[in-house]
């Protein structure tokens, strides 16, 4: 039965029980989990119990949401459409890896101890890391410092082992009676055989209290980070959740149509007995299943017995074009074209790189979370390190997180395109249509599409450095030099210039 029939069949039996006490839902999630699991999607009153202990009617319930993480775990790691969704995501978010370059010889000294430790692994667990953010929709890593030195090393917390997620309030009036959800501050994990309550883990970030001794400073014990939820809800959401059906769908489709070929390549030989009466087939059939023909072997028979091969005709092409159609609403879901499947349709070159636009725009968001989440881990690590002694604390801690391209761009097209609007900027300037500056920031905007950085401050910086080299050349030409040597030596001793 789809979710839509699961809805009708369970939308009267939720309606009826909007409003049951706090013991009467805990049975109902232990009898029939699916209504109660239903009502939270459809956003009723009855499942508004929440991982929070609060009203919260954009989460799942915290049966549902561990169901959500299996659910997709198994699509993700069983199925191949599932698990090439979140390949290529990956794929195109990590790809050659991501590296961090700082100013400072010393922090980038630091740094690489960080990245290349045996434990962190970095250049191997960025790629981990993403894989786990799409999967599951949420990431929770643990963190230890070294009390003497402040290194920092990583740990991984199973989705599954989170129990809720904290959030901070921010006031919103001076009574201090009104506020209203701001940022997670802290994770709390179930509680484990022994224990009476599970562990509260701080989520790290600038500790923005004047009074705290770490003001200013990074403080907590692990990094959290949730996708695809809404701006109210707690917990994240799986990049496979909302196509969990139609990639259980397609698999299936698949996996029949792989059966009926099987069954296509079958065959049955059927005997045709001219005038035979039933004795007579009977006899007949009995002695072909006593000695059956072989591959190879000869039959030799009068004109009254007729051998033919039979095979199925099972319409196969109906099938294929019904799983396509099942295979292409699923991939307008995941926001990727046909061809990164091997199916390139109808495709062209030309379409292929028109459609692959949006394609770029989605998986350059993913990205910038990864980019998010990784710069702050640095940012921590470094922060550890100045806090403990082992950089200074007026030491340079600028650093660029680099990561790849997520669309390799055609260098020819580009170079071509910068050329022909640097000459039509230029003649803009020089006929005063515009302004040196307006026409900087245009080139700039297409140079960033390129993947190049350009600073806010490029502009006056490029200024400056033009007027130096004009003042170089300048005195090569004519050495300000020998026009002081020549100015000194036209001066008497009184000073007066005759």
């Amino acid at each position: 039965m789809s979710l839509f029939a699961r809805f009708k069949a369970t939308w009267k039996k939720v309606r009826e029980a909007r409003q049951p006490s706090a013991e009467a839902e805990k049975t109902q999630q232990a009898i029939d989990p699916q209504l109660a699991d239903l009502g939270s999607l459809l956003g009723l009153p009855a499942a508004a119990t929440r991982m929070s202990q609060r009203e919260n009617l954009r989460d799942l319930t915290p049966m549902m949401h561990e169901r959500m993480q299996q659910v997709c775990f198994f699509l993700a790691t069983t199925t191949p459409f599932g698990k090439r969704i979140i390949r290529i995501m990956v794929d195109h978010i990590v790809g050659e890896g991501f590296k961090v370059a700082a100013e400072d010889p010393a922090v980038q000294e630091a740094v690489d101890r960080f990245w290349k430790d045996s434990v962190n692994q970095m250049a191997e667990n960025v790629d981990a890391f993403a894989e786990e953010l799409l999967k599951f929709g949420e990431l929770c890593i643990p963190v230890s410092v070294n009390p003497v030195d402040g290194f920092v090393r990583l740990g991984y917390i199973d989705p599954q082992e989170i129990a809720e997620v904290e959030y901070g309030r921010l006031m919103t009036s001076a009574d201090g009676n009104d506020s209203e959800i701001s940022i997670a501050v802290a994770v709390r994990l179930k509680a484990r055989a022994g224990q009476e309550e599970g562990r509260r883990l701080e989520i790290i970030r600038v500790d923005d209290d004047p009074q705290s001794p770490s003001y200013g400073r990074m403080k907590g014990e692990c990094f959290y980070r949730a996708i695809n939820k809404a701006k109210s809800a707690l917990r994240g959401i799986s990049e496979l959740f909302s196509l969990a059906d139609w990639i259980d769908v397609f698999d299936q489709m698949v996996f029949d149509f792989a059966d009926r070929i099987r069954f296509l390549n079958a065959f049955v030989w059927h005997y045709s007995l001219k005038g035979a009466d039933k004795n007579t087939i009977e006899d007949y059939k009995n002695s072909l299943k006593s000695s059956p023909p072989r591959q190879g072997g000869v039959q030799v028979t009068n004109d009254q017995i007729t051998i033919d091969a039979k095979t199925p005709s099972l319409q196969g092409a109906d099938m294929s074009e019904a799983s396509r159609v099942v295979k292409q609403y699923g991939l307008g879901g995941a926001g990727m074209p046909s061809w990164f499947f091997a199916d390139p349709g109808d495709a062209n070159r030309a379409v292929a790189q028109e459609m692959a636009g949006p394609t770029g725009k989605m998986l350059t968001n993913k990205q910038n979370v990864i980019k998010w989440l990784i710069g702050a881990i640095v940012d921590f690590a470094i922060d550890q390190a100045k806090l403990h002694g082992s950089l200074t604390e007026n030491v340079d801690v600028t650093y660029k997180l680099l990561v790849p391209d997520i669309s390799v761009q055609d260098t020819g097209v580009v170079a071509t395109a910068l050329q022909a609007m640097s000459q039509a900027l230029a003649q803009a300037e020089d006929r005063g249509w515009i302004r040196g500056e307006t026409a900087a920031r245009a080139f700039q905007t297409v140079l960033t599409q390129t993947g190049v950085e350009v600073d806010a401050g490029e502009y006056d910086q490029a200024q400056q450095e033009k007027t130096d080299r004009a003042a170089q050349q300048q005195d090569a030409l004519n050495p300000q030099s020998q026009l002081a040597d020549a100015l000194n030596n036209m001066q008497p001793a009184n000073g007066v210039v005759q």
